[in-house]
């Protein structure tokens, strides 16, 4: 229970952090209109995380897949911020 608990509080920011980001980076003229609400989104969006973590069978399976998922999400966003230019 408390793996589950760590591996959404923890893994959970920077998941939050980089979707918002990415989100921002494909809006229109990089999404420099919508920062202050999407920076608004950010506690919902990790208390959505959170939650979530709750619904895997076991801690390390949180851990696994929260990791892959922030893995992923960075490397999209490396992505697109090199790519786009």
């Amino acid at each position: 229970m408390i793996s589950r608990c760590l591996a959404g509080v923890l893994l959970g920011i920077p998941l939050a952090a980089c979707t918002l980001a990415l989100a921002l980076h494909w809006m229109p003229n990089r999404g420099q209109d919508w920062l202050i609400p999407v920076l608004i989104l950010f506690f919902p969006l990790w208390t959505t995380v959170m939650i979530a973590s709750y619904m895997f069978r076991s801690g390390l399976r949180a851990w696994v897949v929260l990791g892959s998922s922030n893995i992923a999400v960075f490397a999209l966003l490396w992505l697109s911020r090199h790519l786009a230019g």
